[in-house]
């Protein structure tokens, strides 16, 4: 090997070494905000309801991002805007609706958390849909190892409670929503729209949605309270902008499994994040959840098959 050779495998691995710290940046980036929405969500739901909260939620985002994609708006052709009213009808409203509408109707939140992170396991198994997107080999191992530790550190909250049987099918319906957005929004590729303009579609779809919920919950009306206000704003600056906008980043930057996979780290993330900040008693099974998700989401990377 001479020197020049020498020097571009050196640029190559570094280039790698760069590569795979990004990656890990993103994926963290998307289950921190994840996992702010249940946070958020604990903490605005003791001054409202759950779909007022929502409501405003996207309301306040939309706000915030209208002058930032009012111009991109104009260019947007009947494809794209199609696309994204899909997305935040099933991939928005469906998977929060149905998750907060089965804890309205008495489901215990554990379980129905533990219903809607098998999402992961969900997207992978349907993955095969979406070309060159197929679960093999060692990825197994990931998803195996993956599952285990979501189900390790989620069982402890898990309880059944006097709820109809048809309300626990809410999480189910939720998973099913998300997944089918997922798998259509990684079929369809990269889009042409600006990131922020596609959320902002999205949010649109999913609004009308959240209104017609609010009323049936009892008021539309915003809580004139600094927590509701608080609570609004961390939930549309972390869990909606973040969570939302990292999810279809890093969906759109790697394969179904490597995201899918970090997404099993959200229940045990949310409740050492719940230890520390309400001072809920951390049990140790979510640390070894945590410890067998870490070690199987280096099996799920490889690269994306054409």
């Amino acid at each position: 090997m001479n020197g020049e050779q020498l020097d571009t495998f050196v640029q190559d691995k570094q280039a790698d070494h760069s590569s795979l710290w990004l990656s890990g940046l993103l994926l963290g980036l998307m289950v921190l905000s994840w996992s702010s929405g249940f946070i958020g969500y604990r903490y605005a739901s003791e001054h409202s309801g759950v779909m007022v909260i929502t409501f405003w939620r996207f309301v306040a985002a939309l706000l915030l991002l209208f002058p930032v994609v009012v111009r991109p708006l104009m260019r947007v052709n009947r494809t794209d805007l199609r696309r994204h009213v899909l997305v935040g009808l099933f991939g928005i409203a469906g998977y929060i609706a149905a998750i907060a509408g089965s804890i309205g109707l008495g489901v215990a939140p554990g379980t129905s958390a533990l219903i809607a992170n098998l999402l992961p396991v969900t997207i992978v198994l349907s993955a095969g849909l979406v070309p060159g997107q197929r679960t093999q080999g060692k990825q197994w191992w990931g998803v195996g190892l993956c599952v285990v530790g979501m189900l390790i550190a989620s069982m402890a909250s898990v309880e059944f409670s006097k709820a109809s049987i048809w309300a626990y099918s809410l999480p189910v319906l939720a998973v099913a929503s998300l997944t089918a957005a997922s798998l259509y929004q990684k079929r369809c590729g990269s889009s042409a729209l600006p990131p922020l303009t596609a959320l902002f579609i999205q949010l649109c779809a999913a609004l009308p949605v959240f209104a017609v919920l609010a009323v049936l919950e009892g008021s539309i009306q915003p809580v004139m309270s600094a927590g509701f206000g608080l609570g609004i704003v961390w939930l549309v600056v972390f869990s909606t902008l973040g969570g939302y906008g990292f999810y279809w980043l890093c969906l759109q930057r790697f394969n179904v499994q490597s995201t899918s996979g970090a997404l099993f780290l959200i229940p045990p993330v949310t409740m050492i994040w719940a230890s520390l900040q309400f001072g809920d008693p951390l049990s140790i099974l979510a640390l070894v959840g945590v410890a067998l998700t870490l070690l199987g989401l280096p099996f799920l990377r490889r690269p994306v098959q054409a």
